[in-house]
């Protein structure tokens, strides 16, 4: 009766799910409402005849909670069996956290192709909503305009197809293709339950990652197939959610050829402009509809308008739009231009993907004008016309520019012209007065940004230079290096355009340092004599018994006219030389803060270190150069003389500048590459083999040991377990311990003093067969000291313990141990006294120890007890 009373409820659940044939697409998106409520559709496409209609859904939250939400609305396509089913509900969320929302609903429709068994393979749909503080504004899942039911493609024929979705946010979207989900809405197994469609309808699939836009080349076997997008938004780089489409299509056997749209580069267009872009289609055999999808289309206001056109063969139509300053984004807008052909035996269509960037427009007239030591910065007001709210202006400074760079469409910024910016106004006027000096070309332009982050054009590029009327350093060279006794050099330049008649003499000249390149703790260490001309007053200085060998030093010089002072130069400071010790090697650094250009740097050595001859090496463009092929633990001794220059004529040129001597010592801080590990196992022996590569065979040369480090089971953090003292020796028995499972990695160590370990190979892992544990179905326990004690047959294999239990046919428990080996005498567990002769029943779980941890398994059976000698 049981027996029939099963096979009767398998028949009636079986009977259920055929009546439930009917998923063949959905989504799950969702809007923010206010604090951790969200609006969440859900959309399905399924299969109208289905007796399976569902009125409601169950929706499981994420949160530990689930609800059933009612479908709102129904879009039927009777010529296909199809019908667009809409549910709506909201939920509050506790606080911040990633919740995975899902909805699971039996089953798929029968006969999938690249879906084993997909009649009987559970239909699930998810997002993931991801509730942080951290990310700005509350995030809007993506829109996905185009519902895909149905969808078709022709055998032997190129099928492509976008969602059309958008974000609107305004966030990045990266679309992948991934295998559809099942049962608990996990990723049903490829290769056994899921294949992606080309796997097995031949030709080549692909998604572009950017436009989202799927395309199948050349299917070759026709059927019904599911496959699954995954739409992941990021914000700022940064991860803040997913939505999850699975979609069906249905490749048919047909002759109609799709329409074909004719395709234009990607466009940029200027805030305020009007816009009209035409966009055209034709078909040699069928009436065309034209229509477009996109983002910008659902802007809340002034949103972009595309009329859709229908005609014979060749249609037309035009994209219109004028954006405003709100509408510039530093993403693009996507218009996907649909064409769909009316063929009575298969709907076929095309589509084009077209970009559009909205740019601010440039900011117009800069006017720079020099102030004494200062540049003031003057611009038109930002283009009132266009009524744009919410930015400030940025400002740009580089030395002697060669750009004038107007082509707004073009990806070049600022900084990649060599640009710093140094300032921000919310007026059309700014004063840079930011350590100028005279003898330099300072060139600026003028962008604005608004509050999200949108920069305009570049204006023109305006270059000025100050009037030559206060001195300019000229050189702060390091003549001795000493801790005590060490000597700079200092010279400046006098001024060659100072108006003699509003600053008359006498002059002279104040000289300030200080340490480091702090010129806030300015001291006075000179002031030269008095002249009547400027140019017969001193113009150099020699600052003795200053700390060379450790840091740098920053000088200014001001110029007095009749003791009123004219101005004061842009400090300078001498060279200060460091480096970084290495493996045969030193890399040098250094620094500077000076006023003119140093176009390059002359490295020179020491040779032989101590000699006091140094020798020119190499030169380089860049404040690092790295000394190779040096002899660890050995001194090396360095000088570097900067090559620099004015852009203001009337200075000497070039300028030519000593850093300090600075000497260091290599010394191996490197590590050696990782070795390539793999593993084998004897189970009978209960060995485990590692072996491994020598890396000075390929990416070191000072390996000398290795050091092993290992876990029992997966998951288990490894720990060291030994040390190979011989780089040749690459082998490793690790046995002895009843088991060969556990996980390895090794890594290399360099020679002594260093004892650098390089990072861990790749972790190799090893598990036990099965254990091997086996029970006697008899034996004797009739003193005759043969067979007299029961206990498993040997070899046990991977057994860590056991919970036995003997039972007698009334049920009573006589017999129980946890001991692999058992050893029973065959007595009853609560008296000590014999067994009579008979069957008895056990329930043994064993413990066997595998890589996953301890596994239990479970044995029964019959012990037949004989206590005749």
């Amino acid at each position: 009766m049981i027996k029939k009373l099963a096979i009767l409820t398998f028949l009636m659940l079986h009977a259920l799910m055929l009546h439930a044939t009917h998923n063949r697409a959905g989504s799950i998106t969702y809007k923010h409402i206010s604090g951790n409520t969200y609006e969440f559709t859900i959309k399905t496409c399924t299969k109208s005849s289905s007796e399976a209609d569902r009125d409601e859904l169950e929706i499981k939250w994420g949160d530990g909670t689930l609800d059933t939400i009612a479908r709102v609305s129904i879009i039927a396509s009777p010529l296909y069996d199809v019908q667009e089913n809409v549910y709506v509900g909201t939920h509050d969320f506790t606080g911040p956290g990633s919740y995975i929302i899902s909805v699971e609903d039996p089953n798929r429709n029968a006969g999938i192709v690249n879906i084993s068994a997909s009649v009987d393979q559970r239909f699930c749909v998810q997002s993931e909503l991801i509730i942080s503080p951290f990310i700005g504004t509350p995030n809007n899942s993506v829109i996905i305009e185009d519902c895909p039911c149905p969808e078709f493609a022709c055998q032997n024929l190129t099928y492509c197809y976008n969602l059309s979705a958008f974000d609107p946010d305004g966030d990045s979207l990266a679309y992948s293709l991934v295998p559809c989900r099942g049962e608990d809405c996990l990723e049903m197994a490829i290769g056994t339950i899921y294949n992606y469609p080309d796997d097995i309808g031949g030709g080549a699939m692909s998604i572009d990652p950017i436009s989202g836009t799927l395309c199948w080349v050349n299917p070759v076997f026709v059927g019904e197939y599911n496959l699954a997008i995954k739409i992941s938004e990021y914000r700022n780089g940064i991860y803040i959610g997913a939505v999850l489409l699975d979609m069906q299509l249905t490749v048919d056997d047909c002759n109609n050829k799709p329409p074909l749209i004719e395709e234009k580069p990607d466009t940029c267009i200027f805030v305020g402009a009007a816009t009209s872009i035409p966009f055209s289609a034709n078909d040699t055999e069928d009436n065309i509809s034209l229509f477009a999808t996109g983002n910008v289309f659902s802007l809340p206001n002034n949103p972009g308008i595309f009329t859709p056109v229908t005609g014979l063969m060749n249609v037309t139509g035009f994209f219109n739009w004028t954006p405003t300053c709100d509408q510039a984004l530093t993403t693009d807008y996507q218009i996907i231009i649909h064409a769909e052909d009316d063929n009575a035996e298969v709907k076929l269509s095309d589509l084009f993907t077209y970009n559009i960037k909205v740019k601010l427009p440039p900011v117009e007239n800069v006017v720079v004008t020099p102030l004494g030591g200062s540049m003031q910065l003057n611009w038109d007001v930002y283009h009132p016309s266009l009524s744009c709210a919410d930015f400030e202006y940025k400002i740009y400074r580089r030395i002697d520019s060669v750009y004038n760079y107007s082509e707004c469409c073009d990806p070049m910024l600022p900084i990649n012209m060599g640009f710093v910016e140094i300032g921000r106004s919310e007026t059309n006027t700014y004063i840079d007065n930011d350590l100028l000096s005279v003898g330099n070309k300072y060139c600026y332009l003028v962008t604005i940004i608004n509050d999200k982050g949108v920069e305009s054009c570049i204006s023109e590029v305006v270059c000025e230079k100050l009037k030559f009327e206060v001195p300019a350093i000229t050189n702060v060279s390091v003549l001795v290096t000493d801790v005590v006794n060490g000597i700079d050099t200092i010279f400046w330049s006098w001024p060659k355009l100072l108006n003699q008649v509003n600053f008359p003499g006498p002059y002279y000249y104040e000289l300030y340092r200080n340490n480091n390149f702090d010129i806030n703790t300015n001291t006075l260490i000179y002031t030269t004599s008095t002249a009547s001309a400027i140019e017969l007053v001193d113009t150099f200085y020699v600052d003795l018994n200053r700390n060379t060998n450790d840091q740098a030093y920053t000088y200014q010089v001001k110029l007095y006219s009749n003791s009123s002072l004219v101005g004061t130069s842009s400090p300078a400071s001498s060279v200060y030389l460091s480096s970084v010790p290495n493996d045969n090697q030193l890399t040098l650094n250094w620094t500077e803060n000076v006023s003119w250009y140093n176009e390059y740097y002359k490295v020179y050595k020491e040779v032989p270190t101590g000699s006091g001859s140094f020798v020119f090496i190499d030169s380089t463009f860049d404040q690092t150069y790295t000394d190779t092929g040096l002899v660890n633990l050995q001194t090396y001794c360095y000088k570097i003389l900067s090559i620099g220059y004015y852009s203001e004529n009337g200075i000497r040129s070039p300028l030519e500048n000593w850093s300090q001597t600075h000497c260091n010592i290599p010394f191996d801080y490197t590590a050696p590459c990782a070795p390539i590990v793999a593993i084998d196992g004897d189970c009978e022996k209960e060995e485990t083999y590692l072996t491994w590569t020598n890396p000075n065979n390929s990416c070191s040369d000072d390996v000398v040991k290795y050091n092993i480090y290992f876990a029992p089971f997966s998951g288990d953090s490894l720990t060291f377990l030994t040390t190979i003292n011989n780089d040749l020796d690459t082998f490793y028995i690790h046995k002895d311990r009843g088991s060969i499972a556990g996980c390895y990695y090794v890594t290399a160590v360099d020679s002594l003093p260093y004892n650098n370990e390089s990072v861990p190979s790749n972790m190799v892992c090893m598990d036990n067969c099965d254990g091997y544990y086996a029970l006697p179905n008899v034996f004797t326990p009739n003193g005759n000291s043969v067979n007299d004690l029961y206990h498993p047959l040997l070899p046990i294999k991977f057994v860590e313990s056991i919970d036995l239990k003997v039972f007698n046919r009334y049920g009573d428990l006589v017999h129980q141990s946890n001991d692999p080996m058992i050893n029973w005498d065959g007595t009853y567990m609560s008296s000590g006294t014999p067994l009579s002769d008979g069957v008895y029943f056990y329930v043994c779980k064993v413990n066997v120890v595998k890589l996953a941890g301890i596994t239990p398994i479970e044995l029964n059976g019959t012990i037949t007890i004989f206590n005749s000698k």
